[in-house]
C-alpha cells in the first residue's frame, strides 16, 4: 500500500475516533441535540401539540418505546436520567403518569397540562384490574385521563404548553403564539363537527370496548356504556354473556373500539346485531397519519354511528 494512502487512512481513523469520543449519546442511542432545548412529553397528543407550537426551536421527545401504552409505561433509570436533564417535561396530568410517584424530577421543569381544569376531571367510580399487551396487568382507577379526546379540553392543554414555552423562551413567544392559535383553530373545528354529529341522535345507545372514552361521552353527549374488551383478544364466555345482559337493557347497535377487533369478534358481534367502528384514542405515535388526521378519522367514525344513511 502506498505510504500516502496509509497515512491518509490513519488520519481518518483518528478523526472518526475523536468524533465518537465527543458525541453525547442518550440512553436510546440517539445523539443529544445540544443545539436545541430538549422537551420530554408523556404521550403522543402532547408531542403533537408541542411540535406544532415549538418546532423547529425545540427538540420534542416521547421516551415511551414503540408498542407500549404511555399510560402504563414505567420508565427505566436511563429514561429518568434523560428527563432529569431535559429543559422541560410536559405531563398530561389527571393521574396519567403513575410513574411520577416513584421518580425524582425537578418540579420547576414539570408542566401539568390539566392543572387549569382540575375541577372538570372525571373521577372513576370503580377500580378495575386486567391485563393486555406488553404492559401486562394494570388498573383503571382514580381519574379518567384521556382528557385530549374532549377537544375543548385539548385546546386548554395546548394553552398550558404555550404558556410554559413562552415563559421559558420569551424570545420565541410570538411565533409560539401564532402556531398555537392555528392549532387551536384546527382542534375547535373538529370539536364543532363532533358536537353537531352526535346532536343528530343523542339518545342512540353505543357500547365502548374499553373505559377510556369518558371525556368523549361527556363532551359530545354520547349515550354509552363501557365493557373491558381488547381488540386482539377473544372474549370468554362470561364476557359474552355480560355483553348480552348489557344489550338487553341498553340496546346498542354499535361498539366503539380503540383498535380494529379480530374478525371473529366482529363476526360474532354482527350475529348479535352489533356493528364495530374504531375511534382511536391516539395516545401512542400512529404508524400512519398524525394526531389531527387521526381525530378526523374519529370524526368520520362518529358520523357512521350517529348519522342515518
Amino acid at each position: 500500500m502506498p505510504m500516502k494512502t496509509l497515512l491518509w487512512m490513519m488520519a481518518l481513523a483518528v478523526m472518526l475516533a475523536g468524533c465518537a469520543e465527543n458525541e453525547d449519546v442518550e440512553p436510546s442511542g440517539r445523539p443529544e441535540a445540544t443545539d436545541l432545548p430538549v422537551v420530554y412529553v408523556s404521550n403522543y397528543p402532547l408531542k403533537y401539540f408541542a411540535e406544532r407550537i415549538a418546532a423547529p426551536w425545540a427538540d420534542i421527545r416521547l421516551p415511551v418505546p414503540e408498542g407500549e401504552d404511555p399510560a402504563f409505561w414505567k420508565p427505566k433509570p436511563e429514561a429518568i436520567q434523560a428527563m432529569q436533564r431535559a429543559d422541560l417535561v410536559v405531563l398530561n396530568g389527571a393521574s396519567y403518569e403513575s410513574w411520577l410517584k416513584t421518580v425524582s424530577l425537578p418540579p420547576s421543569r414539570l408542566i401539568n397540562t390539566t392543572t387549569g381544569f382540575n375541577d372538570r376531571l372525571i373521577p372513576l367510580a370503580e377500580r378495575t384490574t386486567h391485563s393486555h399487551g406488553l404492559e401486562g396487568e394494570h388498573e383503571h382507577s382514580g381519574t379518567a385521563f384521556t382528557t385530549w379526546l374532549d377537544l375543548n379540553l385539548a385546546v386548554e392543554q395546548v394553552r398550558a404548553i404555550i404558556d410554559a414555552f413562552s415563559t421559558r423562551w420569551p424570545d420565541h413567544a410570538t411565533p409560539f403564539k401564532q402556531a398555537a392559535e392555528a392549532l387551536e383553530r384546527d382542534l375547535q373545528l373538529l370539536d364543532e363537527q363532533m358536537v353537531n354529529i352526535v346532536r343528530g341522535a343523542p339518545d342512540r345507545p353505543v357500547v365502548f370496548s374499553h373505559p377510556v372514552y369518558q371525556y368523549v361521552q361527556r363532551r359530545y353527549g354520547i349515550n354509552g356504556r363501557s365493557v373491558h374488551w381488547e381488540p386482539d383478544a377473544m372474549p370468554d364466555a362470561v364476557m359474552w354473556q355480560a355483553l348480552a345482559d348489557l344489550i338487553s337493557e341498553h340496546p346498542a347497535k354499535w361498539m366503539i373500539w380503540e383498535g380494529r377487533p379480530l374478525p371473529e369478534i366482529a363476526t360474532r358481534l354482527e350475529s348479535m346485531g352489533i356493528q364495530s367502528v374504531v375511534f382511536d384514542p391516539c395516545a401512542s405515535i400512529p404508524s400512519q397519519h398524525d394526531f389531527l388526521s387521526m381525530m378526523q378519522r374519529n370524526v368520520e367514525a362518529l358520523r357512521v354511528v350517529f348519522e342515518d344513511h
